[in-house]
This record gives structure tokens, C-alpha cells and sequence, in this order.
């Protein structure tokens, strides 16, 4: 797997593909079932409620895209509290929180996710993270280069990971199903990547939604 502290997956990097014709051999060549797929993206398809505002919509982006860059062999599901943890071999999603690992050490808690029925990620930061911790730095660096990917693009829509065949299979899934949400809730006009960041202003949008 890249480095999971850089959102080379999300969205400039990887390849982005049209879904593979379910008529073709082996179209999913992580093992899945058509049942379990179909069964996964019924429960993963995205409730959106309109376009978002400016701000909203590249917080929602920007946030969404660090959660799915970390590592997790497990099916999220909407309302569920995991949690973000930050560790020299990249980010990592839990269920467990900070203070129940014992003696392990799983790395530095940034927040505590929960993924939303439009299929994006809120983060709360935890309540002990210092200005000056690993788990911040890792976040402020994945946030600049999120930040120079959409830069080095010419449309928000076209760059969409609707499928990354290289992921995981939770994460591919829950990639088209972001995909699919922000496709929908782009605010009109700004599927321009320059355009949306400069009326955003110097991450504003990255504060929390409160």
C-alpha cells in the first residue's frame, strides 16, 4: 500500500475507472461475492439532501478522504463512533478507543470518525491533542497535499475515485460511495478545482462543522 499520509489515492493519483461490467471474468478480484457487493453498496448508497456550500463540501472532501487513507479490514456503517489513529506506518481506523488498548500501543488518536448517511466522514479531534503532536502534523501534511492534487487538476468530477481498483474492498466501496455523494452535492458551478479553492479561502474549510 502508498503511504497513507499522503492522499495519493484521494483523488489525484490512482487510476480512476468506470465500474467493471459485472459480464466480465472476475470483476472483483478481491473474492467478493455479486450478493455480498450488491448487499454492501444497497447499505453504502449515499442519502444526499442537495449541494453543499463551499466550505462544507472541501471539508467533507478533504476529511473523508484522510479516513479512507487509512488502513481497516472491516465494514463502517453509518452512526457507529471509530476512531483515527496516527503511527509511523501510516494511519490506522479502529473501534477501539484511546484508553482501551492497555499496553499496546496503536499509535496517536487525531479524532473520533463517524461516517455520515450521505457517505462522508466527520472527525472530531480528541479532546488531548497537543498543537505540536504527530497525529496533527501527519493530518496538516495530508491536507497540503490534498490541497496541491485538487491544484493539479482541471475537474472536481472527473478526478472522482467511483473505482480504484487497487483498494481494499471496504475501501473501494465506500471510495465509489463518497464519489458518488460528492457528485452529487458539488456546489453548481465550482467543478473547477481553482475556482472551488480560492472562494474557500486558505483552509476555512477545514474547521470543524460544529
Amino acid at each position: 500500500m502508498t503511504n497513507p499520509t499522503q492522499p495519493e489515492q484521494y483523488p489525484a493519483d490512482a487510476q480512476y475507472r468506470s465500474v467493471t461490467p459485472l459480464h466480465e471474468k472476475n470483476p472483483n478480484p478481491q473474492g467478493k461475492g455479486l450478493v455480498p457487493v450488491l448487499r454492501d453498496w444497497a447499505m453504502l448508497r449515499p442519502q444526499v439532501q442537495g449541494q453543499k456550500s463551499v466550505h462544507a463540501f472541501l471539508r467533507d472532501y478533504c476529511l473523508s478522504s484522510l479516513v479512507l487513507a487509512a488502513e481497516f479490514r472491516f465494514k463502517p456503517v453509518p452512526g457507529q463512533s471509530y476512531y483515527l489513529y496516527a503511527s509511523k506506518q501510516g494511519w490506522k481506523l479502529s473501534l477501539i478507543a484511546p484508553g482501551e488498548w492497555g499496553k499496546r500501543d496503536f499509535g496517536e488518536c487525531l479524532g473520533c470518525c463517524e461516517l455520515r448517511s450521505d457517505m462522508t466522514w466527520s472527525v472530531t479531534p480528541a479532546a488531548n491533542l497537543q498543537e505540536d503532536s504527530q497525529a496533527l502534523a501527519q493530518a496538516q501534511e495530508f491536507v497540503r497535499s490534498f490541497v496541491d492534487t485538487l491544484q493539479a487538476q482541471t475537474s472536481i468530477t472527473e478526478q472522482l475515485p467511483f473505482y480504484v481498483e487497487a483498494l481494499p474492498y471496504y475501501q473501494r466501496m465506500l471510495a465509489t460511495a463518497l464519489s458518488s455523494s460528492l457528485n452529487q452535492t458539488l456546489p453548481e458551478g465550482f467543478d473547477n478545482p481553482g475556482t472551488l479553492l480560492e472562494s474557500a479561502g486558505y483552509l476555512q474549510w477545514m474547521l470543524p462543522s460544529g
